[in-house]
């Protein structure tokens, strides 16, 4: 049963500010170990899956194929399909050499989506809470 006080659906919303959350925790655990010998580096994907959610979610009539997707009988679990319910982050190991610059600027262009995220989060919510304080009026 779905949420009877959820107004707006900031799902997508939400999950995109924890993967960004997950996202800075893996860089910072990249750059502090990045003279460790044998380490290997690891990234977030997550953009991918939340294209195909959004795909998913915008599909156009039942049954019918949607772009982005593996074949139905194909899409089970991690392995593709994702939609909105089952949609998260997932951390892969990243392959060549770790690059300290480039995780510096992956940590910086990280937070500038996070902090826009929370913005566009507490705009939402923002107006809510606008509409039910100016209800009365």
């Amino acid at each position: 049963m779905a949420n009877p006080f959820k107004v707006a659906d900031t799902e997508f919303l939400e999950k995109a500010l924890n993967a960004a959350s997950l996202r800075q925790q893996v860089i910072s655990n990249n750059i502090a170990n990045v003279n460790t010998s044998g380490y290997q580096a690891q990234t977030v994907n997550f953009e991918g899956h939340l294209r195909e959610a959004m795909d998913a979610e915008a599909g156009s009539g039942e049954g019918s194929p949607v772009a982005g997707c593996v074949d139905q009988e194909f899409a089970t679990g991690e392995a593709g399909g994702w939609t909105k319910a089952s949609l998260k982050p997932t951390v892969e190991s990243q392959d060549g050499k770790l690059n300290v610059n480039n995780e510096m600027s992956s940590l910086a262009k990280n937070q500038i989506m996070y902090n826009a995220l929370a913005t566009k989060i507490s705009g939402v919510y923002g107006a809510l809470k606008w509409v039910v304080e100016n209800s009365g009026r």
